[in-house]
């Protein structure tokens, strides 16, 4: 909102500091409800601001959203999963494999090699 503000002088909003007022809420609610996160809202407003003249709705920012390629999507994923895998060694001990399953695991990949005659 206070980008707004900012890029809109006469945008009248109703923000206070540290407190939640009934305009970032409906925002919030309505750009979260449509899948928007905060980087896309972002870039939605950055695209708004250099194309429009008056302060952006909600409606706005929610057809503004970028378009993501498979590679973004792919990308987004891979770092949801190092994350979740970071925070599961932050929060869980980690030891080795035990010798007994090592040793079940090599039996078994000894057993699929392809040119192995038994």
């Amino acid at each position: 909102m206070s980008r707004i503000k900012t890029a809109y002088p006469n945008f009248v909003n109703i923000i206070t500091p540290n407190k939640e007022t009934p305009t970032v809420d409906l925002w919030y609610q309505r750009l979260s409800a449509n899948g928007i996160t905060l980087e896309q809202a972002l870039q939605a407003l950055d695209k708004h601001i250099d194309s429009s003249r008056f302060e952006p709705t909600i409606a706005d920012i929610i057809n503004n959203k970028p378009v993501l390629s498979i590679y973004d999507i792919q990308k987004q994923e891979r770092e949801q999963e190092q994350l979740a895998l970071k925070e599961y060694h932050e929060n869980n001990e980690v030891v080795p494999m035990p010798d007994h399953i090592r040793e079940k695991i090599n039996a078994l990949l000894q057993k699929t090699k392809v040119g192995d005659s038994e």
